[in-house]
């Protein structure tokens, strides 16, 4: 049990911000990988990139009433911990899209910054948070992309058939994903089962909230049963 324990980097806008072992193992990995502390360093400001990502993310459930208990590092990334559900679909597409947002300002800076002062690494950071922002907005649960396409989808269908429709969506990515991953960037094969195996998760949780929660087709949560 002590080797799942998580370490607690510290506290952000009123978030604390947890590392996972499985981290570690990232950082390991790019130490061999790149041959040297350089990698690390730069495997350091991308995550730095991605905790100001999940911090956006954070700030704007808590403005809409979402409780958020952290943040988590992990092997594949940042992740909120959103502790109740947001109320309608406004609530979630402003919640998803705001990770993106701050991605976005972060590599317009970036590159604006290398442009007058040309130093490398602030084009390049730039570049890693557009990057950040493209992926995360890729419409697969459990992604950002992901979580619009569901929200949009609850205007026409209730909050789980809309889950449905955007795990299949996330499934085909996912096969994508892979096919693509076997000719070159393995790192789509380590991503495939991902999609896949959060997809089924989220397809759990709509069933299990479904009983809690009342649907319109004008939104989707909007009050718990009591």
């Amino acid at each position: 049990m002590a080797m799942l324990k998580t370490f607690r980097l510290g506290t952000f806008l009123g978030f604390p911000v947890d590392i996972k072992p499985s981290f570690l193992l990232l950082l390991g990995f790019v130490l061999i990988w790149s041959g040297g502390l350089g990698g690390v360093a730069l495997m350091l400001l991308v995550f730095t990139s991605v905790v100001l990502h999940e911090l956006g993310h954070a700030v704007a459930a808590r403005k809409v009433g979402v409780v958020v208990s952290g943040i988590d590092l992990g092997f594949l990334g940042g992740a909120a911990k959103l502790q109740s559900m947001p109320r309608n679909a406004r609530d979630e597409v402003f919640i998803a899209a705001a990770g993106p947002a701050v991605s976005l300002v972060l590599g317009g800076l970036g590159l604006g910054l290398g442009l007058l002062t040309h130093v490398w690494l602030f084009a390049w950071l730039g570049w890693a948070n557009f990057i950040i922002a493209g992926f995360n907005l890729i419409p697969a649960l459990p992604m950002d992309g992901g979580r619009i396409l569901r929200a949009l989808l609850t205007r026409k269908m209730d909050y789980v058939k809309a889950t449905d429709t955007a795990v299949t969506v996330s499934r085909v990515i996912a096969v994508v994903f892979a096919v693509i991953g076997i000719m070159g960037p393995y790192q789509l094969l380590l991503l495939a089962p991902f999609l896949w195996i959060m997809g089924t998760r989220e397809k759990m949780i709509a069933r299990m909230t479904q009983d809690n929660y009342l649907y319109n087709p004008n939104g989707y949560v909007f009050r718990w049963r009591l």
